[in-house]
């Protein structure tokens, strides 16, 4: 017989790029289809540092360090060229002959084509600026619209100028007017043309929604996928109307603090701690018409350039937070070409990145002075929560009952600026913060992942080993003994770090995908045991956790599964710098694979894990991997005639000890988190036998403790043994087929 165990893993992360979580707006306001911005935009806009004084090398010089920093592998792809781009003249903007704004070639020698060219060629994204309106310089040229016979003057309405906050001299456009679309059209077509991948367009006002009609028709128009943004400080009155033709909107005036000692208040600081503050109350104002395709823009994310910016460094992480809990557009205003390592590491946290991406904008659900408490629930049932200290002077003990935030009972938390997991928390939060200061957390109601440990299929899930012992139809074990779900054992390295079935047969196109074709096709499904006693170990092939999780990420792909199955044993479990990369590498697949459930298995003495199982566990605790279930198996102990069914509880009670301590839990909490995976019958120590009867007495203490899972190896050897009683394929007692499953069949979490 060979020892081989299991982790089934359960991931209720949210992350960066996969499924998330979508708000269901309180308003009835249509969201815009242009299909862009299913998500809010993340990059870089040049208006706070560089301001007046855009060039062409400075927009390429920001574009290299978005990669060169490593800002662009987590998500800021977007390189916005704001105002002051154009060329004017006393009269206002000099425009073409079609009556557009025409390029400062001083700035911009070779265009903008050539700029959007670069950005693009660093895997980027291009995004640009205009206001509403007609430049003065176009009527008074009555320059043509291109590619119709009308004319500037004909679409002009000169008793009224449109904001303009660089060369002014902008009339509205009577869209009334034959032409009017037109002109907007050939504007927008020559963005495209250039490569525009987002607009902003400035200076938006309630008088402007014909302006805006008119650029989300002449932008669709253009057949590029095109951002469309609006700005500045737009009236919620007019909300459901941006909300149906724009990706974002600015819900107030600009953030930047105009204070710096530079020509119209430029240089550092670039703002300051009110001007971010502001934005709490228009974040809740505006809240309901947040979601996917449609953004509630808090303007640019002045994190950069470290305390110079005008914010302390805790003021700068509640500035992070509210724009991520408000799934706001993170477009950063800073020098990315001299960026601050604190700083650096808060932009790439992707925890934080995560809340933001997830799609739901935060409702505020306390504000009492200084102290604020937002909250949001996501897809998966988790709660994201925020606490602030909004003020400038003295701590504050900011604290939120969980029934405020959605829930009742104890909830599990991790706080997400540092990954550090809290343990789970009765009825309320609190914490003491600094000025400025803000706590985010992620809370795992504690029912609900009991639910998810122990539902009923998962949790039981019997081993079924396809490479030998003459392996049992797993439909009619389903059709014997009720059960849906199977652990099939077991994936390994195939000599290098890549998975295979036993190592040898490929994931896809085998029997063994056929077999779990049928188990699914019978209502039934799946978790993959990929480890075991004997083979060669992807833990140990894989020469680093991000190649170790690319080797998971392939097993899970290939069958899309809800749960994996870590069996760490031998000489992958006695080597801790292996056990290291597996705690990091399970970390990430969590992350990457929101609702995958994760088992870590391994085995254990009489008394729970020793001391290499503890340090498993703490390593897990200590590195933020949230693993579902850490799952022993409670057989070799060389106790003969032993009751196994006691002792096994005896190790369960062990294994409950160590995760609570390690993590934190409360009793509850640390049962849900714990599993077995016996051996039925003869095992691998001469003489010891586990007895149906002491599946009962673990199916008992299961049921009372509500454990995350009960299984056992194997559905291959759960029958009697014909002449040869192969031990790898029955159980070497007296039975009749399925016995011992069918006590374990019995859980219902």
């Amino acid at each position: 017989m060979t020892r081989v165990r299991a982790l089934v893993a359960a991931a209720a992360t949210l992350l960066i790029a996969p499924a998330v979580p979508l708000l269901t707006a309180t308003h009835p306001a249509a969201a815009s289809d242009n299909g862009q911005s299913v998500r809010p935009a993340m990059g870089w806009s040049s208006w706070s540092f560089v301001r007046r004084t855009p060039t062409a090398a400075k927009i390429k010089a920001q574009a290299d360090a978005l990669v060169s920093s490593g800002l662009k592998d987590h998500g800021f792809v977007y390189v916005n060229l704001d105002d002051f781009w154009q060329k004017c003249d006393s009269n206002g903007f000099v425009v073409d002959d079609y009556g557009r704004w025409t390029v400062d070639t001083t700035k911009f020698p070779d265009g903008i084509k050539a700029v959007a060219d670069y950005v693009h060629s660093k895997g980027l994204k291009f995004g640009f600026y205009v206001t509403p309106g007609i430049a003065k310089n176009a009527v008074t040229r009555n320059t043509p619209i291109e590619g119709t016979p009308y004319h500037a003057k004909d679409i002009a309405d000169t008793s009224k100028t449109e904001k303009n906050y660089n060369c002014k001299n902008m009339y509205y456009i009577d869209y009334s007017k034959p032409g009017a679309q037109e002109f907007t059209n050939s504007w927008a077509k020559q963005f495209a043309s250039w490569g525009v991948d987002y607009l902003k367009i400035d200076g938006v006002g309630s008088a402007d929604v014909p302006d805006v009609q008119a650029w989300d028709k002449a932008l669709r128009a253009t057949g590029r996928p095109i951002n469309f943004a609006l700005s500045n400080n737009l009236p919620v009155a007019n909300a459901a109307t941006w909300k149906q033709l724009a990706n974002s909107w600015r819900t107030q005036g600009d953030v930047e603090c105009y204070c710096g000692p530079g020509d119209n208040g430029s240089g550092y600081p670039l703002t300051d701690w009110s001007h971010v503050s502001k934005r709490f109350d228009s974040a809740a104002s505006w809240q309901p018409y947040a979601g996917p395709g449609g953004w509630n823009d808090l303007d640019s994310l002045e994190i950069g350039n470290g305390d110079q910016v005008g914010l302390t460094a805790d003021q700068r992480r509640s500035h992070f937070t509210l724009w991520a809990m408000a799934a706001a557009p993170l477009l950063l205003g800073t020098d990315l070409t001299h960026l601050d390592s604190v700083d650096r590491a808060m932009l790439t946290n992707d925890r934080l990145i995560g809340v933001d991406q997830d799609g739901v904008a935060a409702k505020r659900i306390m504000n009492s002075g200084v102290q604020q408490v937002w909250s949001k629930k996501e897809k998966d049932g988790n709660y994201v929560v925020a606490l602030f200290n909004t003020g400038t002077s003295g701590n504050s003990t900011v604290s939120v009952n969980w029934s405020q935030v959605g829930f009742t009972g104890s909830g599990d938390v991790t706080d997400l600026w540092s990954g550090s997991h809290k343990g789970v928390v009765e009825d309320s939060y609190s914490a003491t913060l600094r000025p400025g200061e803000t706590r985010l957390i992620r809370v795992k109601p504690v029912s609900s992942l009991r639910t998810a440990a122990a539902s009923p299929g998962m949790a039981v899930a019997p081993y079924e080993y396809l490479g030998w012992g003459s392996p049992p139809s797993p439909t009619s074990v389903m059709s014997a003994t009720g059960v849906k779900w199977f652990t099939l054992a077991f994936v390994l390295s195939d000599g290098t770090c890549n998975p295979k079935w036993d190592g040898t047969r490929a994931l896809t196109g085998g029997s063994d995908q056929s077999t779990i074709n049928a188990i699914r096709s019978a209502d039934g499904d799946v978790v993959v045991s990929v480890g075991g006693w004997s083979g060669n170990k992807l833990g140990e092939k894989c020469s680093s956790a991000s190649a170790l999780t690319g080797a998971y990420q392939k097993v899970i792909n290939a069958y899309k599964l809800k749960a994996l199955d870590i069996d760490i044993e031998n000489t992958e479990w006695s080597n801790a710098t292996v056990r290291q990369r597996v705690v990091d590498a399970l970390k990430t697949v969590k992350a990457d694979n929101p609702g995958l459930k994760t088992v870590i298995t391994f085995g254990t003495t009489t008394g729970g894990p020793d001391s290499t199982g503890a340090d498993m566990i703490k390593r897990a605790a200590n590195s933020g991997l949230a693993n579902d279930v850490w799952c022993i198996m409670p057989f070799d102990f060389g106790g003969g005639t032993s009751n196994m069914g006691t002792l096994t509880t005896q190790a369960m009670e062990g294994l409950k000890a160590k995760v609570k301590s390690a993590y934190g839990y409360s009793d509850a909490t640390a049962y849900a988190h714990i599993g077995l995976s016996s051996m039925n019958g003869t095992t691998d120590d001469s003489g010891e036998r586990v007895r149906t009867a002491d599946f009962k007495t673990m199916l008992a203490y299961a049921q009372q403790h509500h454990i995350g899972r009960l299984t056992y190896w194997s559905v291959n050897r759960d029958r009697a043994c014909g002449s040869g009683g192969d031990g790898d394929a029955c159980s070497g007692v007296s039975q009749q087929p399925y016995d011992y499953l069918k006590v374990f069949a019995q859980y219902t979490g």
